[in-house]
């Protein structure tokens, strides 16, 4: 009970926090170390990594599909390929969006339980403005999907970088 009443004030406090002018907390911490446990309960073929487009290399042969998105080719211009090598070795889905509304239309025609995922700081505070998240997860559909996440080095659309050894580590 302490822990829910913990995570619900922390992300009434996270929401606040720009009305308030109050010094921005880590949600993406706070998020991942309350679902951790349930996140690592679920079957890994229902959890899928799903990183964005601003990943992939300016020069990237992937090619597109309006179902799955990029699909990666593993030309080894960037380190999206070796996060899906790794991904499928270890049975998650992998999948690489052009967008946050794709990337929810992802979890729901995938039926998804789970998500790995990367995001900047502005589609994290979109995500949570947008979605109802709750103890029991992030509320898609009226299902709960647990996350965790890693936050990408700098916020740019075309030419970002994460830390691609925390993703590792996280799979």
């Amino acid at each position: 009970m302490l822990k829910k009443l913990g995570f619900v004030s922390k992300l009434l406090l996270y929401k606040a926090q720009g009305f308030l002018s109050l010094k921005r907390c880590d949600i993406m911490s706070v998020i991942n170390e309350y679902y951790r446990e349930d996140f690592l309960k679920l079957n890994k073929k229902d959890i899928a990594v799903i990183l964005p487009h601003c990943l992939i290399h300016d020069k990237c042969p992937a090619k597109f599909s309006k179902f799955d998105g990029v699909l990666c080719s593993k030309c080894k211009l960037c380190g999206c390929g070796e996060i899906y090598a790794l991904a499928v070795q270890k049975g998650y889905q992998f999948y690489i969006s052009p967008s946050v509304g794709f990337t929810k239309r992802l979890v729901r025609r995938k039926k998804l339980k789970g998500v790995i995922g990367v995001a900047c700081d502005y589609e994290i505070e979109r995500g949570i403005h947008s979605e109802k998240i709750t103890n029991n997860g992030v509320k898609i559909d009226s299902r709960d999907i647990k996350t965790q996440g890693i936050h990408l080095n700098v916020f740019d659309c075309v030419k970002n970088s994460v830390d691609w050894e925390k993703i590792k580590k996280l799979l």
